[in-house]
């Protein structure tokens, strides 16, 4: 079995009752078949405890105010307590891992949702990298295997060809950052285009010619001239984008989240808020603090660049089971525009300044909503291919328009 984990896997240590937004609270906790029946076979006081604290019918624990029925005053686990870690349900043992599963091959990331594993991405100034070993370990992941004989090696393969090159692009610290993401934007495009016409035997041949020397410059200087030539992007003079087109496309670009399922009861009075502080004061004086932000957030780039690499690591192979690399790299160029349209929002309320652990926590915050949903992941994938401010052409448009 081959395992692959980014380089900081090893770093994380669980801030426990410091954690300023505990696992244990806010979601649904469900417990897998095995540890179901441990809990319901355990004796004493706190068998009965287990037994009266678990939502037997649909398989997960009971909750009180939003908390889990053990986690206690102290934001402590009392099975973990009573118990130790052992005697834990395999989602709180492998919570913040996250894995994904292609055949012979598991991929464990830690989930952006965890507040310290926000931390240390958005604290890492290194590139990301990624460490594959092959090991055989006892009872190796047969909970996890995949029995899928359609499983198609040969799309996988390329997905993975695909994904390495996609992440150079985005580590390449020579280019601001909206240039990356329109280049990754463009090959994830003409790698789609092989997939839907099955001519996948040419992908290799895609990522040769990305590859290639000069091919950065060449690709560069036709983005932009791309954007040009759609002069109604392009506003005034002074490049300043001022136009309603733009504007209107924009604008939307929180209404992404307003058809999220609602897991924290606070994301929608502050999404409301945000919205306020960033469009209340009308057009004009979004440009104009824009600009301004936007050269301060260039300071930030790092950060967002971990982002970006995080969710091309974990989401972009997945297209071997729906066939669509191009909402995968959409979905990861997105996120990173809505995060920092939140940081916008929160740099005008904090004063035009904004800490590095609030850009930590705007992150989790993010991450907790998308991708501890299932509704919310498929919405998502679903206004990457339906709605007009996720057309690719669109997107080309808004990241060259904001260099």
């Amino acid at each position: 079995m081959r395992y692959t984990v980014p380089d900081y896997y090893k770093k994380f240590k669980c801030l426990a009752s410091d954690c300023p937004a505990t696992c244990c609270a806010g979601w649904q906790i469900m417990i897998d078949d095995k540890s179901l029946k441990k809990y319901a076979s355990c004796p004493g006081i706190f068998g009965n405890r287990l037994v009266n604290s678990i939502n037997w019918e649909e398989g997960r624990f009971k909750q009180y105010h939003s908390r889990c029925a053990f986690l206690n005053e102290q934001n402590l686990c009392d099975i973990h307590l009573e118990k130790g870690p052992d005697f834990l349900c395999r989602t709180c043992r492998r919570y913040p891992k996250h894995v994904e599963v292609y055949e012979n091959e598991r991929e464990i990331s830690l989930s952006l949702s965890c507040p310290m594993v926000a931390r240390l991405l958005l604290d890492k100034t290194d590139q990301a990298q990624f460490l594959t070993t092959e090991k055989v370990r006892k009872n190796d992941g047969d909970h996890l295997q995949k029995n899928d004989d359609d499983f198609d090696e040969f799309l996988y393969s390329a997905l993975q060809d695909c994904r390495s090159v996609l992440i150079a692009m985005a580590q390449n610290r020579n280019e601001v950052l909206n240039l990356r993401m329109a280049k990754i934007l463009s090959l994830a495009h003409d790698v789609q285009n092989r997939i839907d016409s099955r001519q996948l035997f040419d992908t290799e041949n895609v990522l040769e010619r990305y590859q290639r020397e000069g091919a950065d410059t060449a690709l560069a200087h036709k983005l932009i001239w791309f954007s040009l030539v759609n002069e109604e992007f392009c506003g005034e003079n002074d490049g300043q984008r001022a136009d309603s087109d733009y504007l209107s496309v924009q604008w939307r670009l929180l209404d992404y989240l307003r058809d999220f399922e609602v897991l924290d009861p606070r994301w929608v009075p502050d999404l409301q808020r945000w919205r306020k502080a960033l469009y209340g004061e009308g057009p004009a004086v979004y440009l104009e603090r824009k600009k301004r932000f936007l050269a301060e957030a260039r300071a930030w780039e790092t950060e967002y660049e971990q982002i970006l690499v995080y969710f091309l690591f974990v989401y972009f192979c997945g297209a071997v089971y729906d066939g669509d690399a191009l909402r995968k790299a959409k979905m990861a160029v997105m996120s990173v525009r809505i995060l920092r349209e939140l940081a916008f929002a929160q740099w005008i309320l904090a004063g035009e300044k904004l800490a590095a652990e609030d850009r930590a926590e705007l992150a989790w915050r993010y991450a907790r909503e998308l991708e501890h949903s299932d509704p919310n992941l498929n919405a998502m994938e679903r206004m990457m291919e339906e709605w007009k401010e996720s057309d690719f052409e669109v997107l080309i448009l808004l990241l060259i328009g904001e260099m």
